[in-house]
């Protein structure tokens, strides 16, 4: 009955985020700083009226929110001051020892990875505006995610002999 009922072992993992914060930026240097590889911080639109995190994947944020600041100067949004999406995971894994002779096991192995498969999607396209100072348009992929954080469900079987 020993060799039907034991030697089983259940093992899981299980993560819950909030999501980290990230920052909208422009997509050029607007400061005039010198350094080419810098972006931007964007103001804050006063004009804009409704929620700025939509929380879609076709649009985490709204960019109409934001606008360029004059040339030459730093934007108000602040940094890290929106959250992006949260995750949610579960992994478990299920073994059992089976013994062949001592010293020598053989190990059943059942392992599920985002068991609920959940999709954790990545960080928005932050990049609110393209073009360059004097020629700038919102852009195509603002707010848009294009990625998940984790893959979706797996599952897998193995045997694995322990000597």
């Amino acid at each position: 009955m020993n060799h039907l009922i034991g030697g089983w072992q259940w093992n899981g993992i299980f993560n819950a985020q909030s999501g980290f914060p990230f920052t909208p930026l422009i997509g050029f240097n607007n400061t005039g700083s010198g350094d080419g590889a810098t972006v931007d911080i964007p103001n804050l639109n006063p004009n804009f009226k409704g929620k700025v995190i939509s929380g879609t994947v076709d649009r985490w944020f709204d960019p109409r929110a934001f606008t360029v600041p004059a040339a030459g100067t730093y934007g108000n949004a602040g940094r890290s001051s929106f959250i992006g999406p949260g995750l949610f995971n579960v992994d478990t894994s299920l073994f059992k020892r089976i013994p062949i002779r001592e010293g020598m096991n053989l190990q059943f192995r059942a392992e599920a990875f985002n068991v609920f498969n959940r999709a954790n999607f990545a960080y928005p396209n932050g990049i609110v505006f393209q073009g360059n100072p004097s020629n700038y348009s919102y852009s195509d992929s603002a707010g848009q995610i294009t990625n998940t954080a984790t893959p979706s469900r797996q599952i897998q079987f193995a045997l694995k002999l322990l000597f």
